[in-house]
């Protein structure tokens, strides 16, 4: 059975124009839906913009994908993305990847289902 697990990611790099920003915090816990796994976006507009919300479920998909998740599929789960942060001039749709990778490896680590050896790149 999975247990609540969190995790945080961020992808902050302000050497040059433009700088690289990005955060996502989000929780991995338990939910009955029948052999399924959800995505609950619960964060506000002006903290993280919705147009943002692709690259954090392709990062997510990656990173079940990768040698370092240590199971064949996330079922009866709810991942929830309940905070973060946004710049308007230095925010971009890979850095939202990245971000988003690092919470949900961070979050499957604090479950017992992600390698702490693997690749940190999604």
């Amino acid at each position: 059975m999975l247990t609540r697990g969190s995790g945080r990611g961020e992808f902050i790099r302000q050497t040059g124009s433009p700088g690289r920003y990005g955060v996502v915090v989000l929780i991995l816990e338990p939910a009955d839906l029948d052999g399924r796994c959800s995505l609950s976006w619960e964060v506000a507009e002006e903290t993280i913009p919705v147009i943002f919300l692709d690259a954090t479920v392709r990062a997510i998909h990656h990173v079940i994908g990768e040698d370092g998740f240590e199971g064949d599929y996330l079922s009866d789960c709810r991942i929830r993305v309940v905070e973060g942060a946004y710049n308007h001039v230095d925010s971009s749709m890979n850095c939202y990847v990245m971000a988003s990778a690092l919470a949900m490896r961070e979050a499957l680590r604090s479950v017992g289902l992600y390698s702490s050896a693997a690749s940190v790149l999604p």
